[in-house]
């Protein structure tokens, strides 16, 4: 049995420097490329839902592969999830062209709506803090550990 090394949890908490860069700068990038796309016009997919959902998962194992931290992981996912609750309300709200049913709302399970822009970014800043911070940190922690998993047992094989 070993003992417990805090410095090695910590190393697990914040990652290597090189590779938390790596992923921050690619999720930075991956919401830059999709509000500009969005402002454009463009689909961003942002109802499929589950287009999201395995991009958020495989940021997350590549991140725990490369050992770029749990927190920083976390934070990454937590970042697209605030990106899709609150850049289409905040973009029909500054343009002035939202609609209780158009692009501008942010995706919702149930289907309400709200009766102004303002309430809408107000809502999907709520939403972004009570289920979408929720969900980073399940898929977050998951895919980080399934990563890290990944990374032990092709060292192991790599090295027998």
């Amino acid at each position: 049995m070993s003992r417990f090394d805090g410095s090695r949890v910590w190393q697990h908490l914040t990652g290597d420097r090189r590779p938390r860069r790596t992923i921050v700068a690619a999720v930075v990038t991956l919401v830059g490329f999709a509000s500009v796309a969005f402002v454009l016009g463009l689909s961003v997919g942002l109802y499929e839902f589950w287009g999201w959902l395995v991009i958020a998962l495989g940021i997350a194992v590549g991140a725990g592969v490369v050992g770029a931290g749990l927190v920083p992981t976390v934070g990454s996912l937590w970042l697209i999830a605030f990106w899709g609750y609150v850049f289409p309300p905040l973009v029909g709200y500054l343009g002035g062209e939202w609609t209780g049913g158009g692009r501008y709302t942010h995706p919702r399970m149930l289907g309400f709506a709200y009766g102004s822009a303002r309430a809408e970014l107000l809502g999907g800043l709520e939403t972004s803090l009570t289920f979408g911070l929720p969900l980073a940190i399940i898929i977050g922690t998951v895919g980080y550990v399934s990563g890290t998993i990944i990374d032990q047992v092709r060292m192991r094989v790599w090295t027998e």
